[in-house]
C-alpha cells in the first residue's frame, strides 16, 4: 500500500493494528529474556540488601540498576525490530506509534497499542521519529511525497548534523 504522508501512513497502520490484534503475543524469547531480567532484578536487590552490613560487593551493581526498567531501550529496539516484521513496515513506523508491555504471570504476555499519538511537540516541531518514518517510507516506496511539511526540532537537527559532519571527515 502507498500513502501520500507519512502521518496518513502511519494513521493507516495504527488503525490496521487496532482492529487486528494477532500481532499482540510475545515471541517466547521476549518472555523468557523478560523472566530473567525480573528474576535477575530480585536477586540482586535481595543480596545488595542483606549482605550491605558486612559488605559493598552487590552496592554498585544494584544503584546502577535498581532504577532502570525491565522495558528498556533495549527491549523495545527489539520489539519494534519483531512488529515491524510482522506488519510489513519500517521500523521506525512501529517506534513513531505507542506500545505498552502487558505483562501476566497468569495469562500470556502482550504488547497494548496506546491511542495514535500526537506527532507534534507543543513547541510546534514534529517528533524525531516523524521525520525517520518519512524518510524510511520514502525509502522503501510507502510514502510517494517526498515534501515533508513538519518542522524538525533544531537539537535534534543539531544531533544529525553533527553525525554527518563526522562521517564526512572519516571519509
Amino acid at each position: 500500500m502507498k500513502y501520500n504522508t507519512v502521518v496518513e501512513g502511519l494513521t493507516a497502520l495504527h488503525a490496521r493494528m487496532s482492529a487486528d490484534d494477532t500481532w499482540q503475543a510475545w515471541p517466547k524469547e521476549f518472555s523468557t529474556a523478560y523472566q530473567f531480567h525480573s528474576q535477575a532484578t530480585i536477586l540482586l536487590s535481595t543480596k545488595a540488601k542483606t549482605d550491605a552490613t558486612k559488605h559493598a560487593l552487590w552496592h554498585d551493581a544494584h544503584a546502577s540498576t535498581s532504577g532502570s526498567s525491565t522495558f528498556d531501550a533495549l527491549f523495545w529496539i527489539m520489539s519494534f525490530e519483531h512488529l515491524a516484521r510482522l506488519q510489513n513496515v519500517p521500523m521506525s513506523w512501529i517506534a513513531a506509534l505507542r506500545f505498552i508491555a502487558q505483562t501476566s504471570s497468569a495469562h500470556d504476555n502482550k504488547w497494548g497499542l496506546r491511542p495514535l499519538p500526537t506527532f507534534i511537540n507543543k513547541d510546534g516541531h514534529c517528533y524525531d521519529s516523524l521525520w525517520a518514518s518519512h524518510l524510511d517510507g520514502v525509502e522503501q516506496g510507502l510514502i510517494f511525497n517526498e515534501e515533508f511539511p513538519y518542522m524538525r526540532d533544531p537539537e535534534e537537527v543539531a544531533i544529525s548534523d553533527a553525525a554527518l559532519a563526522k562521517k564526512a571527515l572519516k571519509s
